[in-house]
């Protein structure tokens, strides 16, 4: 582990309690997928940072009226029912989205996502989605490429964020040796 909770927090602006509760979850995750190394590091605090100032896994915010207008029947989601884009938002370190999401993740981390969404709120279950995430994203050879542009483009979906992911990004890119 590069990067110690009380830097972190403080670069995140984020309760040191949360920080020093989630990142060694989070590095374990990483490490059981072998894709840990400081550059991976630096992409899960830059990506959480950017998503959260809690450093937490968090419920995306939003109305029942809002899910149904953005993700209600979005087939790119897996959301085929009423009620799916409610049940289905994003939640975790950075948000997991969709019916589909839910249960390909759900699978992956041996958990029934579909039947129980609210346990991608559950630190250790949220570390290792974020983990998989970015295995299957592509993330460790972005960020060792240093292309921290398609890193916020994979695990985000865009560029939204990007100012407060790179503003994160840059002062820890500072501190590896």
């Amino acid at each position: 582990m590069h990067f110690k909770a009380d830097v972190i927090a403080t670069l995140l602006h984020a309760p040191l309690a949360n920080v020093e509760t989630h990142w060694p979850l989070i590095v374990d995750a990483l490490a059981s997928l072998k894709i840990l190394d400081p550059a991976v590091e630096v992409a899960a605090i830059a990506s959480i940072g950017a998503e959260s100032y809690l450093f937490a896994p968090e419920r995306e915010p939003g109305s029942d009226a809002y899910f149904r207008r953005m993700y209600e029947f979005d087939r790119s989601l897996g959301n085929v029912e009423a009620g799916d884009g409610a049940k289905y938002c994003g939640r975790g370190f950075t948000p997991l989205l969709g019916r589909s999401g839910y249960a390909r993740f759900g699978k992956l981390v041996d958990a029934d996502l579909v039947e129980q969404p609210d346990l991608a709120l559950d630190p250790a279950v949220a570390a290792r989605i974020l983990a998989y995430d970015f295995m299957l994203k592509g993330v460790p050879k972005a960020a060792a490429e240093g292309d921290w542009v398609k890193v916020r483009r994979v695990v985000h979906g865009d560029l939204s964020g990007w100012k407060r992911f790179n503003g994160i990004l840059i002062p820890l890119l500072k501190l590896l040796p």
